[in-house]
């Protein structure tokens, strides 16, 4: 389970601003936070005139086959539901209703008192533009928010599977959405987890997570490999970070964009807490291969990406 903002609050809560993807008429937010819990967008889609939805995951899928594995997936995920017509109560608890019938085959009777529990949630009054976000963490937890504000959470894997089964099982109610969510959107190559490779002994020696925020790419240490390291700190290291504890750290801060590498920030080396350009790229042949440069390393290091079971 990905729980960034556990690694991140101190350097998130200083910044507000996300790069966005664009459907519609709407903007989603490509990382965006569900209570504690900060998730990568995976696609988007319009469903009609009534509303976008975009789905946030923290592993890869590999496209529209994909659907029912993520529907019935006991992990961290979330949907993002933001209103785009003027819909009533009534209305917004039809749609759930009449598409929990179509995701379970006309069985959603079985799931009565669960689908009572899900509405009871959902406030009286909507607003177009009204944003709801449906977090699901491990062990069947459904947490829902409007506007950023927990409206309640509730318990059921049955039920999450059947709730997201309505835009990505077998029977979806817009085959067009499933897709865009699905197959439609095209990562960063350079965000994700990325295993940092002693370039002389090849051993590797931390896992990295990188992400974006305000089209600045940063990265944070996410584990030390060494158990014996597990607990150490960086007292070579300057200003905030003298003293932190390494696993957490936010190491790479920053780089943006220039011509095909990401460029124009720092690189802050746990060893010796010296702060130094820094640039990172891929290529299109080696995309599990992250390329880093920085001044002292010895030449350009090869970091190797983390790939994730899905089961």
């Amino acid at each position: 389970m990905m729980k960034k903002a556990f690694y991140y609050l101190t350097f998130f809560i200083t910044v507000c601003s996300f790069a966005q993807t664009k459907v519609g008429t709407v903007r989603f937010n490509d990382v965006d936070n569900f209570g504690e819990t900060e998730l990568m967008l995976n696609g988007a889609g319009l469903r009609d005139k009534l509303y976008a939805l975009a789905l946030y995951l923290d592993f890869e899928v590999d496209g529209v086959e994909d659907g029912v594995m993520v529907a019935e997936k006991d992990d961290t995920m979330a949907i993002t539901i933001k209103v785009t017509s003027s819909l009533g109560s009534d209305d917004l608890k039809d749609l759930i209703r009449n598409g929990l019938e179509v995701a379970t085959n006309g069985n959603s009777y079985k799931l009565e008192k669960e689908i009572r529990e899900f509405i009871a949630l959902l406030p009286a009054d909507i607003k177009k533009w009204d944003i709801f976000r449906i977090l699901h963490t491990k062990g069947g937890q459904l947490s829902v928010y409007k506007n950023k504000t927990l409206l309640g959470t509730m318990k059921s894997q049955e039920f999450k599977t059947a709730l997201f089964k309505i835009w990505l099982g077998e029977n979806p109610v817009d085959y067009d959405l499933k897709e865009n969510l699905l197959a439609s959107y095209e990562a960063n190559p350079v965000l994700g987890k990325w295993k940092m490779i002693d370039k002389k002994t090849g051993v590797a020696l931390s896992v990295m997570q990188l992400y974006m925020i305000d089209n600045k790419i940063f990265g944070a240490i996410e584990r030390m490999l060494r158990d014996s390291e597990r607990d150490d700190v960086c007292y070579d290291c300057t200003g905030e970070d003298k003293n932190k504890k390494i696993e957490g750290m936010v190491v790479i801060k920053g780089l943006r964009l220039v011509g095909d590498k990401y460029a124009g920030g720092t690189y802050t080396n746990i060893r010796d807490g010296k702060v130094s350009e820094c640039q990172i790229w891929t290529d299109a042949e080696k995309r599990d291969v992250l390329f880093v440069k920085y001044k002292g390393s010895g030449g350009v290091h090869e970091w190797r990406r983390v790939k994730e079971s899905k089961k």
